[in-house]
C-alpha cells in the first residue's frame, strides 16, 4: 500500500512540472515588433479578419508569417521593425503566427518560415522566404510602391468603348 503523502506528491509532481514548463514557455515567447497584428493571445483561428485586413487596406501590406519557437523568426523581427518605422503610413505591417492562424497560412502556401510577403491590390507582388538582408526587404517594398496603380473598373471600360469594341452596344431606344 503506498503511503498517503507519497501518493499526494506523485500527484502533484505532474502539476508542478506542467506549471513549470508552461511559465516558461510563455516569459520565452518572442515579442512582435510595436504595431504588428499581435495574435499571441488568440486561441482560435483569426485568418478570415487578417485577410479581410488585407484585402480593404488602400495601401500595401507587408505579411510576415512566422511561430513563437522559430529561432530565424525571432532574427528577422529587429529588421522587420525598424522597416516599419521608415514606411510608416506607406506601408502596413502584418504579424502573422501559422500555429495560431492556419487557413491563412495554408491559403499562402507557407511551407518554410519565416515567409514575408509583400501585397498590393489584394495580389501578392513578392515573395520573401528565409532570413535575409535588410536591403532586400527595403528592395522588395520600394519596388512595390513605384509600381503605378491599377486603373479602376470605371476607366477601363471607357477605354474600350472608345476604340469600337464590338461587344460594347449602345442600348437600342424603343419608339
Amino acid at each position: 500500500m503506498v503511503p498517503p503523502r507519497l501518493f499526494t506528491r506523485i500527484i502533484q509532481l505532474p502539476f508542478f512540472a506542467a506549471a513549470l514548463l508552461s511559465i516558461l514557455c510563455v516569459t520565452g515567447r518572442a515579442q512582435p515588433a510595436p504595431g504588428y497584428f499581435d495574435d499571441r493571445e488568440m486561441t482560435a483561428d483569426s485568418s478570415q479578419q487578417i485577410a479581410d485586413r488585407i484585402i480593404q487596406s488602400k495601401i500595401p501590406v507587408l505579411v510576415d508569417f512566422w511561430a513563437a519557437w522559430c529561432v530565424p523568426c525571432r532574427m528577422l523581427n529587429p529588421t522587420l521593425a525598424k522597416l516599419e518605422k521608415t514606411y510608416r503610413g506607406r506601408v502596413m505591417f502584418l504579424k502573422v503566427n501559422i500555429d495560431y492562424n492556419r487557413r491563412i497560412a495554408a491559403y499562402f502556401g507557407i511551407q518554410g518560415i519565416p515567409a514575408v510577403f509583400v501585397i498590393r491590390d489584394k495580389a501578392v507582388q513578392r515573395a520573401l522566404v528565409g532570413v535575409r538582408p535588410e536591403a532586400d526587404y527595403r528592395k522588395a517594398i520600394d519596388e512595390v510602391l513605384a509600381m503605378p496603380a491599377p486603373a479602376g473598373p470605371q476607366q477601363k471600360q471607357d477605354t474600350t468603348a472608345s476604340k469600337g469594341n464590338p461587344k460594347l452596344k449602345k442600348p437600342v431606344k424603343k419608339k
